[in-house]
């Protein structure tokens, strides 16, 4: 009961964070949409991501894990077909000034702003599991 409780607890956090990051995200007026894709994330996080791993265990050694995040990212395309009121817009990043440190304003498209949403997802969900377990 516990360890549910915990993968629900990190599942949730990382869909806020990664919402947060990405403001381009939108689920749509409906708030079943939310939990349909929280239920979808946290399935594939617990059930289809594990099997993969291991079927794939060679290969995502040799790629530190990349295949979580492939999941994730088609995860998120398959979403994006069932939910209609789901959607991933392209991403205008305006730049920013981090001490010092200048990053450049940059166009994304639909399809790299998806793979950012899957990759903040991917790293988020990483760290959470490292931590609380």
């Amino acid at each position: 009961m516990r360890h549910l409780l915990k993968s629900f607890i990190i599942s949730a956090s990382t869909i806020y964070i990664a919402f947060s990051l990405v403001p381009t995200v939108n689920f749509g007026q409906d708030p079943k949409n939310i939990l349909v894709f929280f239920g979808g994330f946290w399935i594939i996080s617990q059930v289809i991501n594990p099997i993969f791993s291991i079927v794939l265990l060679p290969i995502n050694l040799l790629t530190f894990g990349l295949v979580s995040f492939i999941l994730n990212i088609a995860f998120i395309f398959a979403l994006l077909n069932f939910l209609p009121e789901f959607s991933i817009k392209a991403y205008d990043f305006p730049g920013a000034k981090l001490d010092g440190v200048i990053f450049p304003a940059f166009s994304f498209t639909q399809i790299y702003t998806i793979a950012i949403f899957a990759f903040i997802v991917t790293i988020v969900q990483k760290i959470l599991h490292l931590i609380f377990e």
